[in-house]
């Protein structure tokens, strides 16, 4: 997804940063068997989350084998079995990573993200084909917060709910029957959505100005103090970790407290 959720590896014990790093592997094999070999170069810990949220809250078994894998050819490592999540939140990492190459090649012209979207073109055909609607509400989304970006908005909040209907869309998947879970989140997937794109407008400010992209805060010809910008962020992690705290977590607790505590502080 992105790159702004992190696990802090120092305050995890062992056994609980292999059970981490078996989802990493399990997503990564997942996306191997489900969308091709090319897939697996946009991992990020943001898609590992997701899935471990998801089999927290849906009650996935954890289920690995050992095996040796292409970045560890000497060892077997611990891998987490394909399961609902897992394949889940490979199509979302693809969705999005198809959607950012979309939008760099048609506002950047950018030769690498038009390679790397080319190599995605047969997980871009599987991943419409199972899941359509979800593809096309989210490229709905992108459209309008592209629109908006053009037109110079520079209303933080009009451009960080855009896209923050993305993540609300995306962290509810069907297999999630429970309509308070569903509720929660949603709400979570919303407010993390908000958290990213104005973490990411204020510190691409300087980057922006000198290539002259478009930044919301630039926009405004008002860059507002850095302490006015850390008290949103942290009124909105403190709602992400409210929510969170609603949820009926049925594995990998301290994983997830880790991340929701330490990874995204």
């Amino acid at each position: 997804m992105f790159g702004y959720i992190k696990v802090n590896k120092d305050e995890l014990k062992v056994k609980e940063y292999n059970v981490f790093k078996s989802y990493y592997c399990g997503l990564c094999m997942t996306l191997k068997s489900e969308y091709g070999y090319f897939s697996r170069f946009g991992l990020n810990y943001d898609s590992v989350f997701l899935a471990l949220l998801l089999s927290s809250v849906s009650g996935d078994k954890y289920d690995c084998d050992r095996k040796i894998c292409i970045a560890h050819p000497l060892n077997k490592k611990p891998i987490m079995k394909t399961n609902q999540s897992l394949s889940y939140s490979a199509a979302v990492m693809i969705i999005l990573a198809l959607l950012k190459l979309e939008d760099d090649i048609k506002d950047e012209h950018s030769i690498k993200s038009a390679l790397l979207y080319f190599a995605l073109l047969k997980a871009k055909r599987k991943v419409k084909k199972n899941y359509g609607p979800l593809y096309k509400v989210c490229s709905e989304q992108i459209n309008k917060l592209s629109v908006l970006e053009k037109n110079n908005c520079c209303d933080i909040d009009e451009l960080s709910d855009t896209f923050a209907n993305i993540l609300k869309i995306l962290f509810v998947p069907d297999f999630i029957e429970n309509e308070e879970t569903k509720r929660i989140l949603a709400h979570i997937g919303y407010m993390l959505g908000r958290f990213i794109y104005i973490l990411d407008a204020y510190e691409d400010i300087k980057k922006d100005k000198i290539k002259k992209n478009f930044n919301p805060f630039l926009a405004s010809d008002n860059i507002p103090k850095t302490e006015n910008i850390l008290e949103l962020l942290t009124f909105n992690l403190s709602s992400i970790a409210n929510s969170y705290e609603l949820l009926d977590i049925k594995i990998n607790k301290p994983i997830l407290d880790n991340i929701i505590y330490l990874g995204l502080s």
